[in-house]
């Protein structure tokens, strides 16, 4: 694995306060126990590398809003992304996926979800109502497959080392029903490390919450 660093508009992310809207999946674990069991067993397999953890900051990309950055879209430009968004997503029921088996890479370490199929339909109607709202030129990377990111690479060590502690975990999957999407305000942020390092660290406050049909949360301010 590799010391990983965020990008935005194709290069590396701009370091000093630059956040981006997105919209995340993110799961509750207290909601999912087992899910939360997997998670905790993957970042103790973990402790040995160079990872910072995703503990508060679990989620699944959707998709970014990546025209410009956060603090240039306006509370009405975000008041119609959130209805877009709301109209775009009425079609779409709680999704449930499988999430695992673990798997390292170069960025540190991630659990994919399975099936693809509806992540996939929700991403494209996110996409959708950001193109609606923000135009084409908001949509700039291609997405890969779905996935919650375990934590990221601050240095260089063996993904192949990584990969084998944990396929020592079992059960290695967990369920998991998404009832939701958040419209988040994401920051990147270079923290100092005890070693004299550094570390690329995830933050965000909330803007919105977009429930799927079926589900019981309300949506927050669009205008938050």
């Amino acid at each position: 694995m590799e010391r990983f660093v965020p990008k935005f508009q194709g290069t590396d992310w701009p370091d000093g306060g630059a956040r981006v809207l997105h919209v995340y999946a993110v799961p509750d674990l207290t909601a999912h126990p087992e899910l939360a069991q997997l998670v905790g067993q993957c970042h103790t397999a973990m402790a040995g590398f160079p990872i910072i953890p995703m503990t508060g900051t679990l989620h699944c990309t959707v998709e970014m809003i990546a025209d410009t950055t956060s603090d240039k879209i306006t509370a009405t430009e975000r008041a119609a992304l959130v209805g877009a968004l709301h109209r775009h997503l009425a079609g779409t029921g709680p999704l449930q996926v499988i999430v695992g088996s673990p798997v390292a890479n170069k960025a540190g370490g991630y659990l994919d979800l399975h099936p693809d199929g509806e992540l996939v339909t929700l991403r494209q109607r996110v996409r959708n109502a950001i193109a609606e709202t923000r135009g084409p030129g908001a949509l700039l990377h291609t997405g890969g497959r779905p996935h919650i990111s375990l934590g990221y690479a601050y240095d260089t060590a063996s993904s192949d080392a990584l990969q084998t502690e944990l396929r020592r975990i079992s059960p290695s999957h967990a369920p998991l029903r998404i009832t939701g999407v958040e419209l988040l305000d994401v920051l990147w942020r270079q923290q100092p490390r005890p070693d004299g390092g550094t570390a690329w660290e995830l933050s965000w406050e909330p803007v919105a919450t977009i429930p799927l049909p079926g589900s019981t949360n309300i949506a927050a301010s669009p205008g938050a």
